[in-house]
């Protein structure tokens, strides 16, 4: 199967997509586990909103992966952003990344992560700002920032429901010279350096976005999660991909860039969201978003969150739903 297609994939246009949001309540208030999430979300099926902007595809698998940033459609009618403090550079081949990993859990773990993906480029809209640094303003983009949102509001909250929990990674890209995962927690590299020496552990255990998982599961620590045999960065760098932090490579040095997460995984992760937990990861070029790296990373990938549920969380493979 190619990972650019779904089994019976339809679109929802504007009218129906409209409809069945409201019913869930807006981004801003919604809350996790909404009474109306089961009646007309099919698993295996991709949503879209009325442009095709925004995408869901519905998973049975308590992993949401939110892609805002990898789009290269840009309507000519809709002005680049240029408010200050734009960000506007594409994550390139996040989106076919995100394909990749979603094939790689079909084929050999029979269950697919929901996606939820932002087709149109980053000079347009920024999915990972709040609405108005996101649109710079621009009221033709606000339904679209909340078509994205609802999109991953709906996907955490099914996750939820069906399985109790969910994880949340927010895709990314970097640029920067050292070929690494960039794994954000909502902490500085200051704070990364500080959890590797047992510095401050509570304080920023309470701020980091594992900190539901942590509140849930008393037998978890959270130094073990960052930098432990089974936090997911010494998962993923056993498999060959470095990663930091990590037990091998456990925080960035002064004079290294750090990306520490952003909007998305401060808002999807915080207390209005209890049942989830998870990460921003910020990919390098060569070896993983790369066309020879991309299905080599998404098996590694794929298997390291396998190792992770199994040793973290309550859940277990296969994932039988709740209900």
């Amino acid at each position: 199967m190619k990972p650019n297609h779904l089994p019976g994939r339809r679109t929802y246009w504007v009218a129906a997509f409209s409809l069945v949001l409201w019913s869930l309540g807006c981004s801003k208030n919604i809350t996790p586990e909404p009474k109306a999430v089961t009646s007309s979300w099919v698993a295996n099926q991709s949503y879209y909103d009325g442009q095709k902007w925004s995408e869901m595809v519905v998973g049975t698998m308590p992993l949401v992966i939110s892609v805002p940033h990898g789009g290269t459609v840009e309507p000519s009618n809709i002005p680049d952003r240029t408010c200050p403090d734009a960000t506007t550079v594409r994550d390139a081949n996040t989106i076919e990344l995100a394909r990749a990993i979603e094939q790689e859990f079909v084929k050999n773990y029979g269950v697919r992560p929901y996606l939820v993906i932002s087709h149109i480029a980053r000079k347009k809209i920024d999915q990972n700002r709040e609405m108005e640094p996101g649109t710079c303003g621009n009221a033709l983009m606000k339904e679209t920032w909340q078509a994205y949102h609802n999109f991953v509001d709906t996907a955490l909250a099914l996750a939820t429901r069906n399985h109790g929990t969910a994880l949340f990674i927010d895709l990314h890209g970097h640029g920067h010279s050292v070929q690494r995962l960039e794994l954000g927690y909502n902490l500085t590299a200051s704070e990364v350096q500080d959890v590797s020496l047992n510095r401050n552990l509570a304080t920023l255990a309470a701020k980091s976005s594992v900190n539901n998982l942590l509140q849930a599961n008393n037998q978890i620590t959270f130094r073990n999660m960052m930098v432990g045999d089974y936090g997911f960065g010494t998962l993923i760098r056993n498999e060959g991909f470095a990663a930091v932090p990590s037990k091998q490579d456990p925080y960035p040095l002064s004079n290294q860039p750090y990306f520490s997460g952003g909007y998305n995984t401060r808002t999807y992760t915080s207390a209005n969201f209890p049942k989830v937990h998870g990460w921003q990861i910020e990919c390098n070029m060569t070896g993983v978003r790369d066309t020879n790296g991309r299905p080599l990373f998404a098996a590694a990938f794929a298997k390291a969150i396998m190792q992770y549920y199994a040793n973290n969380t309550s859940l277990r493979p296969p994932f039988t739903p709740l209900r």
